[in-house]
């Protein structure tokens, strides 16, 4: 077993420069405080979390969820319509299905049906809005799930095989090696005072370890000893000394001590500490800089802001080098809080995030009853919602109800600790709920500890940088891109661009492209696939522009080995394997199709395409003496094809109109209004025509009766809204019931759209059958006016 180690701070000292600052000559609270206010009320971040019927499927069944969209801020439902995008990605990275949902009031539902064929293994499903893509990914929501297919063995490809067993030797490798971190309190390990060190051992997917340690100075004194508690964390604290030098000792699951250099002692710095007691936040900062120090300050300022929003802000004078204060809890939102000390010319030197509780989350009060009715047994639940305050709650709620056995490797989320803490982490947090526990021995404050990392970087937000915008707010679909002069690439402004929605549905809809020629469809409404057209008019030169269109990439995704990861089960074929063509592969590739008018003979020399808006010709000679290339040569009323001649000796051309042969005369005298396009055909492009196309071929096609100048098309399918499927009761089979227990989760119940109304009360009835013995129950959701909530309990049904 090989242990490395990294030592990590949550705040790093590079920032020792002056950070570029947009001053408004305000006091420096205000200063920070507005240049926040500003960068967060610009971003108006997003957050979506999915409740999801249970935690484990298989091939063949469907997940049911429910989508709640939330401003970023203050935990409210959105209250637009926008859209959410719900996407199953396997561990390859490849995008199994997807679907577009209009979240209303900042609710949606849905459903993905898992083919009968899909692969065993490793799956995660996210979820996004449109404008969440203007930012980091790593605040889509995430779900890592494990889809088990039994029969998979029995159709796997063959190159799947060899991927799976080199999967699993990947897995096995990250399992078998360490990493050992540790975290000074705001950041630096200060001389001279006590000091409060995180640590944290996990395997290289994040999973915690067991590990036991000694911290020793010198000399080899041990001044500090400690142990990991839950998911691989503890807390200790020491007191270094100046001058001293000190190193870990530290044993992981059991094995041989092994000796790690501990982070470097600061004689002089600053430390921020911060407890937490009876409804109050006691902050201790220490300042031992000298005067001559680079980062030396007069006034400190202290800021703490929850989720972007500045709740608190002070400035201290440096008379002495000990600053204690102590501020009301109260002022802050539940959830995670960032403190930041700033030195006067708005320099960050030491941070913390702790974790508030104001107790203020939804309680619910369920009252359980067993009924008959016309010989069928049902569960009811009369709910009685309230907020902290006991006041009864309006709002929008989800609920399941499940049978059979949990897998414990499945990852489970909730809407209460996902909001308030995973949500405003990058780092994956295993069982995020374990942390909220009034009796957790390691809380969610211990756990922020190891966390460092936040939604902005100081520097652009003092400097008045905001986010680059790319993806804009907009309800409905859209198709949108630029219309390009296929010649040089240049775009086409005031060209008109003509789209037609079929599958059905026969709509058309035209604009004209504007600067720099962008042009764009928005707010349309469809469900479903759905297959599109776009065409526009050729240019003067007769030859059609090019759609260059805004297609979301189609890169892959990059599926990161975690901590809910598990070795693929199917490694070999089985003994009834057959092939199935296709059985890995991503329904979602590009369907961009360009249709020209067709072509019946192959390429020509050249297309002479008529523009019949600017149409000066009389007859198809003036088209070819004023357009033909150099491979003909027009000489009085001859045209002859340049340096080709038949066995006659002649180069005249034959010609034809729309596939049959004509006479001279009869072609060159053709009105040009009645044609759509001219090819010509010399050399070896004449050869399809035989010994009759010795001196080449001038072909013509009529311009059909209903030819509108759109005669060149972009087909497309695109995705348009998810259509939601209704849950259905019926009786489980008497196979699923006596294997449950084998199943990781069977879905009895599942309610995704539950109001409650203005009295706080929500009832839900469902039936139960013979065989069933436990339930697992949640119901999750928020208050429309605020306040979320969560509750999970087992139900023994037969007692």
């Amino acid at each position: 077993m090989k242990t490395t180690i990294r030592i990590i701070f949550t705040f790093l000292l590079g920032l020792i420069m002056q950070p570029a600052f947009a001053s408004g000559g305000g006091s420096p609270v205000n200063e920070i405080t507005e240049h926040l206010k500003s960068f967060t009320s610009f971003s108006q971040p997003h957050k979506v979390y999915l409740h999801l019927d249970k935690s484990g499927y298989q091939a063949g069944e469907t997940i049911w969820f429910k989508v709640y969209l939330f401003d970023g801020v203050s935990h409210m439902p959105d209250n637009d319509t926008t859209n959410v995008f719900v996407e199953l990605i396997n561990s390859d990275g490849k995008a199994m299905d997807m679907k577009i949902l209009l979240a209303d009031d900042g609710f949606a539902k849905g459903e993905i049906e898992l083919s009968s064929e899909l692969p065993d293994g490793n799956y995660v499903l996210r979820a996004y809005t449109g404008w969440m893509r203007n930012f980091s990914e790593d605040y889509f929501f995430t779900q890592y799930l494990y889809i088990e297919n039994k029969d998979y063995e029995n159709m796997i490809p063959r190159i799947d095989v060899l991927k799976n067993r080199v999967f699993n030797w990947r897995l096995n490798r990250r399992t078998n090696n360490h990493e050992v971190a540790f975290f000074p309190e705001g950041g630096d390990l200060l001389a001279g005072t006590n000091n409060r060190v995180a640590f944290k051992v996990v395997d290289m997917l994040g999973r915690g370890q067991d590990a036991k340690g000694e911290i020793t100075d010198g000399s080899g004194t041990v001044v500090a000893s400690f142990r990991t508690g839950f998911s691989g964390i503890g807390v200790f604290e020491i007191k270094p000394e100046p001058g001293q030098s000190y190193s870990a000792s530290v044993s992981v699951d059991g094995g041989r001590h092994s000796t790690y250099d501990f982070p470097d002692v600061l004689y002089e710095g600053y430390s921020l500490r911060i407890d937490q007691n009876d409804g109050k936040i006691d902050v201790r900062i220490m300042s031992t800089l000298k005067q001559d120090d680079p980062l030396y300050s007069k006034q400190l300022i202290l800021i703490a802001n929850s989720r972007g929003m500045p709740q608190f802000g002070n400035s201290f004078s440096v008379s002495d080098s000990k600053i204690e204060t102590s501020i009301d809890k109260s002022l802050f939102s539940s959830g995670i809080v960032q403190f930041t000390l700033f030195t006067e010319n708005y320099i960050p030197v030491a941070e913390r995030l702790i974790f508030v509780d104001n107790d203020d989350q939804l309680t619910f009060s369920p009252q359980i009853n067993a009924l008959n009715l016309d010989g069928q047994d049902y569960i009811d639940l009369q709910i009685t919602i309230s907020d902290h305050r006991g006041n009864p709650v309006a709002g929008n709620f989800s609920f399941s109800a499940v049978t059979g056995q949990e897998n414990p490797d499945f990852q489970n989320k909730d809407i209460l600790s996902y909001l308030l803490l995973s949500s405003d982490l990058k780092e994956m947090i295993i069982d995020p709920y374990v942390y909220l526990q009034e009796d957790a021995d390691i809380t969610a404050d211990h756990l922020l500890l190891t966390y460092g990392w936040r939604r902005f970087e100081w520097d652009k937000v003092l400097a008045g940088e905001l986010p680059d915008i790319s993806v804009p707010p907009l309800t409905g679909l859209a198709i949108a891109g630029r219309l390009l002069d296929p010649a040089n690439n240049e775009p086409l402004n005031n060209h008109p661009v003509k789209l037609i929605v079929r599958s059905g549905h026969d709509d058309v809809y035209e604009t004209q492209t504007g600067r720099r020629g962008f042009f764009a469809f928005p707010g349309l409404f469809y469900e479903g696939v759905v297959e599109v057209e776009l065409s526009s008019s050729r240019l003067p030169r007769g030859y059609p522009p090019e759609f260059d269109l805004n297609i979301k990439s189609g890169k892959d995704y990059d599926y990161d080995l975690n901590a809910y990861t598990q070795k693929r089960r199917v490694t070999s074929r089985g003994d009834d394997w057959e092939r199935v063509r296709g059985i890995s592969s991503t329904p979602y590739r590009s369907s961009l199709e360009r249709r020209r008018a067709p072509q019946m003979y192959g390429n020509p020399t050249q297309t002479i395409y008529i523009d019949h808006d600017r149409l000066t010709e009389t007859n198809l000679f003036e088209v070819l003496r004023n357009n033909a290339s150099s491979s003909l040569m027009i000489q009085g009323e001859q045209i002859l094809i340049r340096g080709q001649s038949s066995l006659t000796q002649r180069n005249e051309p034959r010609y034809m109109l729309d596939g049959t042969f004509v006479d001279r005369s009869h072609f060159l005298r053709l009105n040009p209004t009645n044609i759509e396009r001219i090819e010509i055909f010399t050399g070896p492009s004449a050869a399809i025509f035989g010994s009759r196309g010795g001196t080449g071929v001038i072909l013509a096609y009529s311009r059909r009766a209903d030819h509108r100048g759109f005669e060149d098309v972009t087909r497309l399918a695109i995705m348009g809204y998810h259509s939601p499927g209704e849950f259905y009761h019926d009786r489980l089979p008497d196979s699923v019931i006596e294997s449950r227990k084998e199943l990781p989760e069977t879905t009895v119940h599942w309610e995704p759209e539950l109001i409650s109304a203005q009295n706080g009360r929500l009832n839900i009835r469902f039936p139960v059958y013979e065989g069933l013995d436990n339930l697992k129950l949640t119901l999750e959701g928020t208050g429309l006016e605020g306040g979320i909530g969560f509750m999970g309990f087992i139900l023994d049904i037969n007692e």
